[in-house]
Parts: structure tokens; sequence; C-alpha cells
């Protein structure tokens, strides 16, 4: 249910990243800039990072956060970037280990995140692919460190939330995708975490390292898909997987997705401009679904119905009762609308 919007006069794209629950203020980024606006859609600051200077971040970044002060942190090429308002950096925090390569991860997933615990603020990282890793790989599944906690003001990191010795990539025998955990922080130090290929999501205590509990997702929703051996070329078949995962104070939301096959793809692909051909439009009206299910800390709660008009793909989670969603329009428009949507309890 929506219950308030907020409206930002401006013309080009811009897209959530995220929201102070103390000031009010949403972050966004558009066209290399980054952006603060308060409730009342006007601009706070306004800066490009990507401008070679004092507090320069690299030519791209992998993610914004508000920190606990009010001022920003950047996930930089090479370092955690601390910064205020405006732009300016205060700090660097190193990286917690090496990185092999960058790139583009599927359906968007949130990589950086922070909670303050005992006066301390921590950062939680994923690092999706260390020095010396091979995704399809036995060894990278069962052993590789993804997600680290990390203090702000000693730099001092650690891993967390590792793969348990039940999941489904350390048991799989086979490659079915590079097993990223997709994760929402929904409360303090307190996280829900899955991956595509798993039957259930994982609630995880950051700060104390403990798994809290785990979630099991209805038997229907599960993932479906095929796999290769470890090594091989290709990419397996993918019909169905959890695709990511958000959060309000209260709730968890799996959102799962059913794919265009891989085997079907690759052929839609070799046509010229296949990105407007009728086949990728038919294979879409075939096979693609959404599906956005709500859990407490205690198990599934249901479905939910999104009937709240057309709205951006990105959803913005946060630790209060509600989530930001930006409307979408048929037409250019000279502003953008963020649309503040509560999960209610459907009347039977």
């Amino acid at each position: 249910m929506v219950v308030d919007s907020l409206v930002f006069e401006w013309l080009p794209e811009v897209r959530l990243l995220d929201y102070n629950e103390q000031t009010e203020e949403l972050l966004l980024t558009t066209q290399n800039e980054i952006m603060v606006i308060d409730n009342e859609g006007e601009i706070v600051s306004q800066f490009n990072p990507h401008i070679e200077g004092p507090s320069y971040v690299g030519n791209s970044d992998f993610g914004w956060i508000f920190d606990s002060r009010g001022g920003l942190i950047c996930y930089a090429h090479h370092s955690f970037d601390v910064l205020d308002k405006a732009g300016n950096r205060i700090k660097r925090i190193p990286y917690p280990t090496e990185v092999k390569y960058w790139m583009i991860l599927d359906f968007n997933p949130q990589m950086l995140f922070n909670y303050k615990v005992d006066g301390a603020e921590k950062l939680v990282v994923m690092i999706p692919a260390p020095i010396f890793s091979d995704s399809k790989s036995k060894a990278f599944q069962d052993s590789v460190e993804l997600i680290y906690s990390i203090d702000v003001k000693t730099d001092e990191a650690r891993s967390v939330m590792a793969k348990t010795e039940d999941n489904v990539y350390r048991n799989l025998e086979a490659y079915v995708d590079p097993g990223w955990p997709y994760m929402t922080n929904f409360s303090d130090g307190k996280f829900a975490q899955v991956f595509n290929a798993d039957s259930v999501i994982y609630v995880w205590d950051a700060e104390k390292n403990r798994l809290i509990n785990t979630l099991s997702i209805p038997v229907d929703s599960r993932p479906d898909y095929q796999t290769i051996p470890f090594g091989d070329r290709g990419e397996p078949d993918r019909y169905k997987v959890n695709a990511n995962v958000y959060s309000t104070g209260d709730y968890i939301i799996l959102n799962s997705i059913n794919l265009i096959p891989e085997s079907i793809y690759k052929e839609i692909r070799k046509l010229p401009r296949w990105w407007e051909s009728e086949e990728l439009a038919s294979a879409q009206r075939k096979y693609s679904k959404n599906e956005y299910l709500i859990f407490d800390e205690e198990g599934f709660l249901g479905n939910l119905e999104m009937n709240i008009g057309k709205v951006d793909y990105y959803q913005l989670s946060t630790k209060s009762d509600f989530l930001w969603y930006q409307r979408t329009y048929e037409d250019e428009r000279d502003y953008r609308t963020f649309l503040k949507v509560k999960i209610v309890p459907v009347e039977e």
C-alpha cells in the first residue's frame, strides 16, 4: 500500500541508493553524480566523485550508503571511501583482501552495508571475486571468503557469514552459478542472506557471526536449475532462481524469478539486433515471471501482491516499516516520484 510520496523536480533518470532513517534523506545517483535530497525533495548536496581530484573514487563504483554521522561511504576501486555529505573524502579503508577482477553481478545485489554496535560503526561488504579464486571450482564454493565485517574507525576486518556446511553450493558437487550471496540488513546487525540456487534464507547476527535461523522457502517457489561439471565452459540452464532479498523492519521479502533458459537465450543472441527481436519478446512472455514472498524472522508468511502501479525494478529496503520505490511513466517527465510503500495484510 502506498502511504506517502516524494516528488523531486529533476529531468534525467535517477536511481535510489540509500535512505537515512534519522534525517529522512534519500541518496541518489544520476549521470555519474551523487545527490542527497531531503524529505521535501530539495537538493542537500550534489557532486561528481568520478572526476579526478582529491576525492576521486575511480571511473566507476560499486555502491554508496549513508554512514552513522550523516556522511557517505563509497564502495570504490581498491578501498571504501568515507566522505562528508558534500563529497569531500575523510579517509580510505583498504579492502580486507586482494581482488582478482570486477564484474557486473546478476540482479543488482547490494554489496555494502553498515550498522552500529556499542557506539562503533561497522561495515559489512561483499567481495565477489577475491584473488586466486575460480567460481567454477569446488574449492571456491567450499572455502572462499566473500563477506567481511570492517570497523570504520580502526579498519580491522574479519570474515563473517560464510557458507554453512549444508549450503547447496557446498553439496552440489557441480556448478550452477558463482554462488554469490544476496543480503539485506533489516535490524541493527541482523542480516537476511540468500543464494540463487538455495532453498532457504539465512538469518545472521553479523556482529557475533552467528546463524540465528534458516527460513524454508515454499517448495513451489524453490529454485529450479541444471548443473554442469566444475571447470566446464558454458553456463547451465536455470529456470527459477532467488534473485534478491529486501526488507523492512518487520519483514524480509524474497524476489523469486523465472528465467529464459541459457540454451534458448544463447540461440536468441545469435540473431541480428537480437535485443529487439520477436524471438526474445516471445521467450520473455513464455518464461519470465516475478514472484515476491514475505517472511519474518521465524518463517514464511505469504506471497506479496504488488498493486502500486508501474515502478522501477530497484526496491530500496529500510529498517522502518516501509520500502521505497520509484514511479515510472510512459512519457518523459521533468520530475521524479518516489513512493513510500507499506506491506499490509490482505483482507479475506
